[in-house]
């Protein structure tokens, strides 16, 4: 008969073995969450998505981390933005911006980096003009 195999001893590192109660989970934060994007495309960091005022209405019914983007989007604000208020990695974050658009509770604008070269000299001239106002 063969000994009881322990956990953590087959192992040098003790990566095989389950953590003891109490034991901090070893997955570092940092770590890729390697969520499979739901759509064809993934959203780049720098879309900006807003909150619908169907979402706005409905943001108290939603689930607690919905709620928080719709209400953190009331203001517009980038996907990568968002990830940073909410404390999620990106993927996590992607993941829930896509539930929300696909429901219409959010609504996604094309970043300034996508519109044609007249379209990015006009929001330059109103930026400028903005900035001048204030002088």
């Amino acid at each position: 008969m063969t000994e009881p195999e322990v956990p953590g001893r087959g192992s040098p590192s003790g990566r095989h073995r389950m953590a003891d109660p109490g034991e901090p989970p070893s997955v570092r934060p940092y770590a890729p969450d390697h969520i499979p994007p739901r759509s064809a495309h993934q959203l780049a960091l720098e879309t900006l998505v807003s909150t619908t005022d169907l979402g706005y209405r409905l943001r108290r019914l939603l689930w607690e981390q919905y709620a928080r983007v719709c209400e953190l989007c009331a203001s517009t604000m980038s996907v990568v933005e968002l990830s940073a208020h909410l404390g999620l990695p990106l993927g996590t974050t992607r993941t829930l911006v896509e539930d929300l658009l696909a429901e219409d509770l959010l609504r996604a604008h094309q970043p300034v980096g996508t519109y044609d070269s007249e379209a990015r000299t006009v929001v330059l001239d109103r930026v400028l003009d903005g900035l001048d106002r204030l002088y």
